[in-house]
C-alpha cells in the first residue's frame, strides 16, 4: 500500500461534498474512492483498466490498477518484452530500444495542413447558438491509459499519461510513429459521417497544448519530446474539417495545460503535480496557447467554442484566472469579442454559475455529471431512484442545474456524462438493461430541457465491445437511444422539401437578428439562412396562426393577459363559437378575441394537422431507446413570467397555440393603446385594413411584436440548418437586443425577451406540424 497525503489530494482536486473521484495510485495495486472527507470508501478494479474515472475517465492520483494485462497489444503494436522500458543485453548493458519494438508507420499520404472553409458569420452563428447533442472524442489527442492501454505497453515512467508515451517506446521518433498511427486510425472520417447520421450535431475535441506542435512545447515538460508532435496540429485541423463536412460543430477543449491544471494524468503528466496557477510562467504559456487557438479558430464556421481548461483544480484564484484569460482573448479580433468561451466549473457549479451571471459576454459554464462516484450511501442508491432524481423538483442535482441555468441565462452545458452506475445501484434491479437505459435517457432529457446541451464521455475505448458504460458506440440502441435528433429525422426532410419549392430568397428581408456582432459573409455564394417568408411559402401562401397572433399582438396590453386561474375560469364561460366577445369595467373597454374555437377531445379519425403534431410531440418526449425524441420546448419561465403569460410552462402554451383543444385569448385594452409616449405608427399588413389609418403600437406592444417575430423566425431558421434548435436562448436574446441600437425602448426589454420565447416555442411547434403534414400525405 502506498501512502499519500489525502489533504493535499483534496486540495489539488478541489473536491466538494457531493463529488468523489477514483484516482490512480501510481505504481500501486490498492485503491478506491475518496469521499468528501478524504476517506477511501470503495475499490475500483475492472480487467486491468480504470473503468469509471471521473473527468473523461480521468486518471488522477488514486485508483486500483491491475497490471496483469499490461503486456496486452493491439493489431498496431507488437511488444517483444515486458512493460519495462529497458532490457538486459549479453554484455550486461541495457538497451531501451531493444526492450520494445513496433511496426514502423508512415501514413499512406502525407497529412498536410488544410485550409478551413470560407468564413460565413451567419452559418457560424447557428453552429454556436444551437442546442448541442454531442459526444467526446476522448483519448484521441490526449491519451488515457484506461481507454487505450495498448498505447502504454512501452510507455515510460508511471505509464499513465501522454508524456509517458512520448517519452517511451525507445526513442521519440518511435513514439511519434505510434502516436501518428493512432491519430490516423483511432477515429476516421467515417466516424464523423456515422455520428451525423444518427443526429449527433457536435463533438467535443480534447487536445493538449502539445497538440499545437513543437513551438508550443518550448519551456514545458514536453520540450524534450516535442518532435513527437511535429505533425499533430494538421491532424487536429483535419478533424475539424471532417466535422464540418458532415455538419458537426466542434468544441475545442484544452484538456492539458502547461504545468497541469489539476495534477491528473488526463492533463498530460503523471507526476500528480498541479503547477499552473501558482506559476506565472505557466499561466503566460497557457494564455499564449489559448491566444493561438483563438486566432486560428474564431473564424472557423463549425467551431462552436474553445474550452479554456478541463476540470481545473478549484483554487481560490480560478475566477481571477478566467477573467485574466478572457480579457486577453476578447481583444484578439472583432470576431473574438463575441466568440463563445467555455469555462469548466471545477465541480463547484454554484460558485461558477455566480461567476457566469456577472458577465454579459458569451461565456458558457461546463459541468461534468457522473453518478458512479460518491460515498457509500450514494453508491448504494438504487438506479430507479437516481433516475427519478433527474426530474425537476425531485433531486438536488436537477434543481442545482436548473438554478444555474436560470442564473446564467441558459449558458450551461453538461459536457461529460456517462451511463456508468455502481454495482450496488443495480444489485436489486429486476431488469438491469431497462434500468440502465432509463437512467441514461433520463440524463439526456434532463440535460436537454435544463441546459444548452450535453456530451457523452466517450465515443470509444479499446474495450468497446463489452463497455456500455463509457463507450458510446456500444451504448447506442442499447442503453442510449438509436438517434439523437433535435426533431425527428423526417422533420428536416419535410422542411427542406418545402423550402426547395418556396419563392426565391429576398435579400432585403430583415435577418438582422442573425448577424449581430459578426462580419458579413465573404462571398455571395456563402450560406444564407432561409427567412420567415421562405417558411411561410413552404407551408402555403400564408400561415394563418402566425397572422392571427401578430394581428392580436398589435393591440395587446401585455400586463393584462390573465393568469392561469382567471384564464381557465374565463374559458369555461366563454362562447364556444369562436366569435369575439366583450365586457366592460370601470377603467376601460376590454375586447377579448378568441383566436381558435374550443373543440371536443379529438378521436384519431377527427384529428387535424395540429393534433397529429401534438401527438408526435407527446410521443417523442418519452425518449425510448430506438425512437427519435422531441424534448420539451424550453426551460420553464420564472414565476413572474408565468403569471404574465397565464400559462404554467412554454410547452403547455405551445400546445394551446398549435391545437384546437383549448381557447387561447389575448386581452386588448383599446382605451390605453395610445396612452404611452414615444409610440410610433406601424401600419397593419392585414389585407382588410390596407386602406385604413395606421395602427399605433405603444413601445411595449412594439417590443412584444418584435420579440415574438424574432423568436418565430429563429425557430424556423435554426430548424432549416441540419435539424437544429436554438439552445443558448438567453445569450441569443441578449446579443440581439444589443444589436438593435435602442430600437426597443429602455425598460421594455423584458417584454421582448418573454415574447421571443413565446414565438420560439410556437415556431418549433410549427416545425413539428410540417412533419405531420408530410405524414398525412397529399390532401
Amino acid at each position: 500500500m502506498v501512502l499519500i497525503d489525502l489533504q493535499k489530494v483534496l486540495s489539488t482536486l478541489g473536491l466538494v461534498s457531493s463529488i468523489a473521484k477514483p484516482i490512480p495510485l501510481v505504481g500501486g495495486l490498492a485503491g478506491g474512492l475518496l469521499d468528501s472527507t478524504g476517506s477511501v470508501v470503495s475499490g475500483v478494479q475492472s480487467g486491468g483498466t480504470l473503468n469509471g474515472l471521473l473527468g473523461g475517465g480521468g486518471n488522477g492520483l488514486i485508483a486500483a490498477v491491475n497490471f496483469d494485462d499490461a503486456n496486452s497489444t493491439s493489431d498496431n503494436y507488437t511488444a517483444t518484452s515486458s512493460t519495462d522500458d529497458t532490457s538486459s543485453t549479453g554484455d550486461g548493458t541495457i538497451s531501451a530500444q531493444d526492450a520494445c519494438s513496433f511496426t514502423p508507420y508512415s501514413p499512406p499520404s502525407p497529412v498536410i495542413l488544410e485550409p478551413f472553409a470560407s468564413y460565413d458569420a451567419n452559418k457560424a452563428l447557428i453552429y454556436r447558438y444551437r442546442q448541442q447533442q454531442s459526444v467526446n472524442l476522448g483519448s484521441w489527442f490526449v491519451q488515457e491509459q484506461w481507454m487505450n492501454p495498448s498505447l502504454f505497453t512501452c510507455a515510460s515512467g508511471n505509464k499513465q499519461a501522454e508524456f509517458d508515451i512520448a517519452n517511451g517506446w525507445g526513442t521519440v521518433d518511435n513514439a511519434r510513429q505510434v502516436l501518428e498511427r493512432h491519430w490516423d486510425e483511432w477515429i476516421t472520417e467515417d466516424d464523423f459521417k456515422y455520428l451525423a447520421g444518427i443526429g449527433i450535431n457536435t463533438v467535443r475535441l480534447p487536445i493538449g497544448y502539445w497538440s499545437l506542435g513543437p513551438v508550443y512545447c518550448q519551456g514545458t515538460a514536453f520540450e524534450s519530446v516535442s518532435a513527437a508532435y511535429i505533425n499533430s496540429w494538421p491532424r487536429v485541423v483535419r478533424a475539424i474539417n471532417w466535422a464540418e463536412k458532415y455538419g458537426l460543430g466542434v468544441l475545442v477543449d484544452l484538456h492539458g495545460a502547461p504545468g497541469s491544471q489539476n495534477g491528473q494524468a488526463h492533463s498530460g503528466v503523471s507526476d500528480g503535480q498541479q503547477n499552473l496557477f501558482n506559476n506565472p510562467t505557466n499561466v503566460q504559456l497557457t494564455i499564449n496557447i489559448l491566444t493561438y487557438l483563438t486566432q486560428q479558430l474564431v473564424k472557423v464556421n463549425n467551431v462552436v467554442g474553445i474550452q479554456i481548461l478541463n476540470e481545473p483544480s478549484n483554487v481560490d484564484g480560478l475566477p481571477a484566472f478566467y477573467t485574466q484569460v478572457l480579457s486577453v482573448l476578447r481583444q484578439v479580433s472583432p470576431e473574438a469579442s463575441v466568440f463563445p468561451f467555455y469555462l469548466n466549473d471545477a465541480f463547484d457549479m454554484s460558485r461558477f454559475a455566480d461567476y457566469i451571471s456577472t458577465r454579459k459576454d458569451f461565456v458558457v459554464l461546463d459541468h461534468h455529471s457522473y453518478f458512479v462516484f460518491g460515498d457509500q450511501n450514494s453508491q448504494a442508491t438504487p438506479a430507479n431512484q437516481l433516475t427519478a432524481s433527474l426530474q425537476p423538483g425531485q433531486g438536488g442535482l436537477s434543481q442545482q442545474i436548473i438554478g444555474a441555468s436560470n442564473e446564467g441565462r441558459r449558458n450551461i452545458v453538461i459536457d461529460e456524462f456517462s451511463c456508468a452506475l455502481s454495482g450496488q445501484a443495480l444489485s436489486n434491479s429486476q431488469d438491469q438493461q431497462a434500468d440502465r437505459r432509463s437512467f441514461c435517457t433520463g440524463q439526456m432529457e434532463s440535460y436537454t430541457n435544463a441546459t444548452a446541451g450535453y456530451s457523452f464521455w466517450s465515443y470509444k475505448t479499446e474495450n468497446c465491445a463489452s463497455d456500455v458504460n463509457w463507450c458510446f458506440t456500444s451504448a447506442v440502441g442499447y442503453t442510449l437511444p438509436s438517434t439523437f435528433y433535435s426533431y425527428p429525422k423526417s422533420t428536416i426532410q419535410a422542411i427542406q422539401g418545402g423550402v426547395a419549392s418556396s419563392a426565391p430568397h429576398d435579400p432585403t428581408t430583415d435577418t438582422s437578428f442573425l448577424s449581430f456582432g459578426t462580419s458579413s459573409p465573404s462571398s455571395e455564394n456563402d450560406y444564407s439562412p432561409p427567412t420567415t417568408d421562405d417558411w411561410l411559402a413552404a407551408m402555403g401562401a400564408s400561415d394563418p396562426e402566425y397572422d392571427q397572433v401578430t394581428e392580436a399582438l398589435a393591440t395587446t396590453e401585455f400586463d393584462s393577459v390573465p393568469d392561469s386561474n382567471s384564464a381557465s375560469s374565463a374559458a369555461a364561460s366563454a362562447d364556444t363559437t369562436g366569435e369575439a366577445t366583450s365586457s366592460t369595467n370601470d377603467d376601460s373597454t376590454l375586447t377579448t378575441t378568441t383566436l381558435w374555437p374550443v373543440a371536443s377531445t379529438p378521436t384519431p379519425a377527427s384529428m387535424d394537422t395540429g393534433d397529429i403534431a401534438q401527438a408526435a410531440f407527446a410521443l417523442g418526449s418519452r425518449s425510448e431507446s430506438g425512437t427519435a425524441t422531441i424534448p420539451s420546448s424550453r426551460q420553464q419561465l420564472s414565476s413572474s413570467q408565468k403569471r404574465s403569460l397565464g400559462l404554467t410552462s412554454l410547452p403547455q402554451r405551445a400546445f394551446l397555440l398549435s391545437s384546437q383543444l383549448q381557447r387561447h385569448r389575448f386581452v386588448a385594452r383599446s382605451a390605453r393603446s395610445h396612452s404611452r409616449k414615444h409610440s410610433k405608427p406601424i401600419k397593419s399588413k392585414s389585407k382588410a385594413r390596407r386602406d385604413e389609418s395606421a395602427v399605433v403600437y405603444t413601445p411595449e406592444q412594439a417590443a412584444i411584436a418584435k420579440g415574438y417575430s424574432d423568436g418565430w423566425k429563429a425557430a424556423k431558421t435554426f430548424a432549416a440548418f441540419d435539424n437544429s434548435r436554438l439552445g443558448f436562448t438567453g445569450q441569443f436574446i441578449s446579443d440581439a437586443l444589443n444589436a438593435m441600437d435602442n430600437k426597443i425602448v429602455s425598460g421594455d426589454e423584458g417584454f421582448y425577451k418573454t415574447w421571443f420565447m413565446k414565438g420560439l416555442a410556437d415556431g418549433e411547434v410549427q416545425v413539428i406540424k410540417l412533419l405531420a403534414m408530410q405524414a398525412q400525405g397529399p390532401q
